[in-house]
């Protein structure tokens, strides 16, 4: 009599957790498929490089307006007119930002492989940019950009400079020289610093864990696969759920035992992808709710050896840390940009060591996007991210924030600040001679012309458009700022619960089938 009780509140307990499991997931259905073909889609950025789709669609926080969305990074001044650089390729223009022509003529093609970083000009003439993936060299004769040979490198370029006729390349994790007339580039890795040790951020081991990278291309395939077994569970999930009804009304025209055993066959996989892959689906689940906030906070202030084995555990202690790099004159030395802060190398590329500057202004997360000298101050430079724009005098180490004027005193800023800079340009005609700002969503520092169409046109591309879907930002216009920031962290909370209680559905029926009474 005991044993048919708890073996009816077994029963019981099913038909709760099927509710549940049943309702949250077929309202969270469109939203796991967003997140798993996002996932995958950003898994794989370089295979997507060259697809792009038009912002018109949109919210209108996408729309480029207003030289927002970082179309301008920085300018160049040549013999015909200005070199206009950023997220949407090489331009040709005039000092008065009016007339524009397409400059990208041998860019790998896609909107993603024309985010350019930097361009720069030797004396003899010869133009050279980097972009996400390459780093190019100018040929007059034929007009377009020639891809530069760059020996054992397979990571993205972050920044490309000179001093004097040396043109230097930096990857995201080594250094690679070329002197004139060969310009013939050579790897120099950093060599390792003394006293300093390598470590990473908890929150990009857990996000490398979260996109499989940490164990390198078999990890990426894992968890792609683990994307494809979360669609199947939906299709299925559907499927069961639609035959479920169509069997009960006995619609006409349908063959019921045909639909039966198309149902059996649906949940019998359903059931065993979902339990055979329950912890590894969790924790994607999981790590991906740490990636966003609040989770993400503590998460980015914690930093740990890298894990054995891992991509991280590299003999480079710089490996994938390099964001740009500066001929230091006053100074006679490098300064390179990281993401573990600055450093200051000496002039010899081949020899030499980094030394961490322990005084430097915030950058944001996402990179440097202004690294200048001040045009009005000497021995000063302009250092700009999205977390604002610095004045920074190394010799004296005095560090200002260049909207107040107020000192920092802090090496850590926020992420995102109030003035998220994109970019910058000391090029530009204006009376007043002061440098022109540009901003991610805020109007420029400076009055400006009119933005012509063929920039307003340019498309985001799929990667971009992949991120702001599975991080849930592109759901601001309709959920609000607040909701949407939480709106990964939610959507982890309801997905653990879909996994969870079907886990439990499924164990617990086994049960009572071994219990039928």
């Amino acid at each position: 009599m005991q044993e048919d009780k708890i073996i009816s509140r077994k029963k019981k307990s099913v038909i709760s957790w099927r509710a549940w499991h049943k309702w949250v997931g077929m309202f969270f259905v469109p939203f796991i498929l967003i997140f798993c073909v996002s996932g995958i889609i950003l898994n794989h950025r370089q295979l997507f490089s060259s697809y792009g789709l038009s912002r018109w669609w949109m919210p209108t926080e996408y729309h480029i307006e207003n030289w927002n969305q970082g179309s301008v990074k920085g300018t160049l001044k040549v013999d015909d007119g200005l070199i206009a650089y950023g997220q949407m390729g090489v331009w040709k223009t005039d000092p008065n930002f009016e007339c524009w022509k397409d400059f990208n003529n041998g860019i790998t093609p896609g909107i993603d492989n024309h985010k350019i970083s930097n361009v720069v000009r030797t004396s003899d003439g010869i133009l050279w940019c980097a972009g996400l993936y390459d780093a190019y060299r100018y040929n007059k004769n034929s007009s377009k950009w020639e891809t530069l040979l760059l020996p054992n490198n397979d990571e993205r370029i972050s920044d490309i400079t000179l001093r004097g006729d040396t043109v230097v390349v930096l990857s995201r994790s080594t250094i690679y020289e070329a002197v004139a007339p060969e310009y013939s580039f050579v790897e120099h890795p950093i060599n390792k610093t003394v006293g300093y040790e390598s470590k990473v951020t908890l929150f990009k081991t857990v996000w490398m864990l979260h996109s499989g990278e940490l164990f390198g291309i078999c990890g990426k395939l894992i968890v792609d696969a683990m994307g494809v077994v979360l669609i199947i569970l939906c299709i299925t999930g559907l499927v069961f759920f639609i035959l479920t009804y169509t069997i009960k009304r006995g619609n006409r025209g349908f063959d019921v035992k045909r639909q039966a055993c198309w149902m059996k066959w649906n949940l019998r996989w359903h059931n065993r992808l979902g339990a055979g892959c329950i912890i590894i689906t969790v924790l994607l689940v999981l790590t991906g709710m740490c990636l966003r906030p609040p989770l993400m906070v503590p998460l980015t202030l914690m930093k740990v050896s890298p894990l054995p084995g891992s991509t991280l555990s590299d003999d480079n202690v710089f490996h994938d840390k390099l964001r740009g790099i500066r001929w230091n004159a006053d100074m006679h030395s490098w300064l390179l940009s990281t993401s573990d802060g600055f450093f200051s190398l000496s002039d010899d590329l081949r020899k030499s060591v980094a030394v961490k500057i322990a005084q430097a202004p915030p950058v944001s997360p996402m990179g440097i996007n202004v690294f200048c000298m001040n045009p009005k101050e000497k021995n000063e430079w302009l250092i700009g991210s999205f977390s604002g724009l610095f004045s920074w005098n190394i010799k004296t180490n005095l560090i200002t924030d260049y909207f107040t004027g107020a000192p920092v005193v802090k090496n850590h800023g926020k992420p995102v600040s109030t003035h998220p800079v994109t970019g910058i340009t000391l090029d530009l005609s204006s009376a007043s001679g002061e440098p022109v700002i540009f901003e991610y969503s805020a109007s420029p520092s400076a009055k400006m012309p009119s933005m012509p169409d063929i920039l307003k046109n340019q498309p985001m591309s799929l990667w971009n458009f992949a991120l702001e879907l599975h991080v849930g930002r592109c759901y601001e216009p309709f959920l609000g700022s607040v909701f949407s920031v939480l709106f990964v962290f939610v959507s982890g909370l309801l997905l653990s619960l879909i996994l969870i209680s079907g886990y439990i559905i499924y164990r617990r029926g086994r049960c009572c089938k071994s219990n039928p009474r």
